[in-house]
């Protein structure tokens, strides 16, 4: 939350790449330090150094591909981005628990920070050339404060809170719900809000690919995902093993649409390339603060309704319905 939009204009003044070259080496760091730590201190301290790479790859990462990445094209680079908190999450809970089988919990985070470190040395390597979007030094330098007088970012904004506020309330609680309900043992539980993840690696490249081929068009495919998020993530605390499926279906085919097409649209409702990283932190900052409410929200959401999680989660889609009318009232592509 607090390093999001100072982490922009870092980007906007060192530029993307080199800001995402630190992103992996401060959680390689991070990780090595957290490995060789002796106190919980220093745990803490390896989960600060990694909580700075890790908001630098975030917003920096969707800068980086505006810069290096042909423009007829960002869409679906964009969409491919959007899938790496996904694609991490799967790969480490499959891989890690693989590993335990042949060295030590620190020995696995050696591993992780040395294979985080080698990217960032690849990354600075391989990734050459400009050909998006790029702050122009011809014209008055721009204050990083004009950001909070764009209209139009502003209400993307807050239509991201939205998507954050009801993706995470859903998703933090919906396991414990099904397994306590006894309709789901626990690791059906977490296959079934697991879905969406794995769904959005395959669902995030074809809306930023759809959008590409749309000439940019955004803003109705951010409409449809934003649409269903609602609905999808009430389902998930429905009282129907075949409608909790069909919630986490929904939610991962065209919810999950929803990051890439928002990220893509920071460069047009910022306005002016000077302001492109600023704006990008506040993106992240508001991402944050969504993913924030949403968790610690929830629960007295559910006590309000007399501990009921359905009817808990259909109050998400009114929540979800403010998301698309902050969408509307913006103007972009």
């Amino acid at each position: 939350i607090f390093l999001a939009i100072p982490a922009g204009g870092l980007a906007q003044k060192f530029g993307p790449k080199v800001m995402v070259v630190a992103a992996a080496i401060f959680i390689g760091l991070g990780s090595l330090v957290g490995a060789f730590s002796s106190s919980a201190s220093m745990l803490i301290l390896s989960r600060g150094i990694e909580g700075i790479g890790f908001i630098f790859a975030t917003v920096c990462g969707p800068l980086a591909i505006a810069r290096y990445v042909e423009p007829s094209k960002v869409g679906f680079a964009t969409g491919i981005w959007a899938t790496w908190v996904s694609l991490g999450q799967i790969s480490a809970f499959n891989i890690t628990p693989v590993m335990f089988g042949s060295m030590s919990i620190s020995n696995i985070w050696v591993v992780y920070g040395i294979a985080a470190i080698v990217m960032a040395v690849i990354l600075q390597f391989i990734v050459k050339g400009n050909y998006g979007n790029v702050a122009s030094s011809s014209g008055p330098k721009v204050n990083f404060s004009a950001i909070f007088g764009k209209r139009n970012l502003i209400l993307l904004c807050l239509a991201f809170v939205t998507f954050n506020f009801v993706f995470m309330g859903g998703l933090t609680f919906a396991p414990a719900y099904l397994e306590n309900s006894g309709m789901m043992t626990k690791s059906a539980a977490a296959f079934a809000v697991s879905i969406p993840m794995i769904l959005s690696l395959f669902s995030s490249p074809i809306f930023g690919k759809l959008s590409d081929m749309m000439g940019g068009g955004h803003k109705k495919l951010l409409l449809l995902g934003l649409i269903v998020l609602g609905p999808s993530i009430a389902l998930l605390f429905s009282t129907s093993t075949t409608l909790v499926y069909l919630g986490g279906v929904l939610f991962g085919a065209i919810g999950m649409g929803v990051p890439a097409m928002i990220l893509g649209s920071v460069g047009e409702v910022a306005e002016n390339p000077e302001l492109m990283g600023p704006a990008m932190g506040l993106m992240m900052t508001c991402q944050n603060l969504g993913m924030f409410l949403g968790t610690s929200t929830f629960m007295p959401l559910v006590n309000l309704v007399g501990g009921n999680f359905t009817t808990a989660g259909l109050l998400l889609i009114p929540i979800a319905l403010i998301g698309v009318l902050f969408t509307v009232m913006a103007k972009f592509k």
